[in-house]
């Protein structure tokens, strides 16, 4: 609620260089009262403040005033609340508010009363008015003022109303680049698998030596044997992933070292590894909710790139290992 003692009213050294208004070249006002507005005074006013060539209309009445902005649109609606000691009351001024609002329309208010009201200023506060109490009502030297900031405040929220939905899809944008890396590299592993189940199986030259069925049990038991990873892994590499995707690499080389030599002793290959680090990536960005999931992508992949990396630095270890102790037996 804004009182007339608390507006800054222009001097003659401010008034030397027109200022910018803040409003629309042809600002168009509503007022609604009971008496029609100092036009005179008001135009001054807006003049004082670089609006030269204002459009004014005046109601006194709440349904035409509700008429006029269906049909019209309103850089700014001012409205008279009446005394209630008057007898010839044909509004309640928070129920013109809450009708304006309810229709649709976002313009800027501003209540004008000469006494402070805690109803009206909780109705005001509730549609996203503002309130200027003086004495004076339309002839107030505060009153141009009050408008200009409630059209500011307007205008700050339909921006921050911008930004939000911007953001909102831009989140939403990135969920679904998310989403759609996350089903092509399970993609590459369902290829994989392919390719290797399609090598396993027996030629026909084989056949007497390898059945279906022993190729199948072979299969089967390489299934079994990845879908048992030991849940500590699991939620070792879930706490490892949640810490790269914030910190980065860092001084994380050794726990990811690490890591590879104990999935690597299970006998993890680097598409079951991938696997096991899909599944917890998957796990993460569900978890996020609307924060961003770039960065939380771009991170993860580094990290599969480093692990698979030393997965495959084992496995040649430990070949090189096997043909070194078997040349010693030799």
């Amino acid at each position: 609620m804004v009182t007339e003692d608390q507006i800054p009213v222009q001097n003659s050294d401010w008034l030397d260089a027109p200022p910018s208004s803040g409003l629309p070249p042809e600002f168009r006002l509503l007022c609604v009262g009971p008496t029609e507005p100092d036009w005179i005074g008001l135009t001054l006013q807006l003049d004082a403040v670089g609006c030269n060539d204002p459009k004014f209309k005046w109601v006194s009445s709440a349904s035409e005033a509700m008429t006029l902005l269906r049909n019209e649109h309103f850089d700014c609606i001012v409205i008279e609340c009446w005394p209630s000691n008057l007898d010839d009351v044909r509004w309640d001024a928070p129920d013109l508010v809450h009708a304006i609002r309810s229709s649709g329309c976002s313009d800027p208010i501003v209540l004008l009363t000469q006494q402070p009201d805690d109803g009206l200023t909780v109705e005001a506060c509730s549609s996203h008015c503002e309130i200027l109490v003086s004495s004076a009502l339309w002839s107030s030297r505060a009153l141009v003022n009050v408008i200009q900031q409630s059209i500011r405040l307007v205008e700050t929220a339909q921006q921050n109303h911008h930004h939000a939905v911007a953001n909102h899809r831009r989140l939403v944008r990135e969920r679904d680049e998310a989403d759609h890396l996350l089903r092509q590299q399970r993609d590459i592993i369902s290829e994989l698998e392919a390719i290797t189940q399609g090598a396993a199986k027996p030629s026909s030259d084989d056949a007497e030596d390898l059945s279906t069925n022993e190729a199948g049990n072979h299969l089967a038991a390489r299934k079994t044997r990845t879908l048992q990873i030991p849940a500590k892994i699991k939620t070792y590499y879930h706490e490892l992933l949640r810490t790269y995707v914030i910190m980065g690499s860092g001084s994380l080389g050794g726990e990811i070292a690490q890591l590879a030599s104990v999935l690597a002793e299970v006998g993890l290959s680097p598409r079951d590894t991938l696997s096991l680090h899909l599944e917890q990536v998957e796990h993460l960005v569900s978890g996020l909710g609307n924060r961003s999931s770039r960065h939380v992508m771009s991170r993860a992949d580094l990290l599969a790139l480093e692990l698979v990396i030393h997965i495959g630095e084992c496995y040649q270890q430990a070949v090189a290992d096997h043909n070194a102790g078997q040349h010693d037996a030799e």
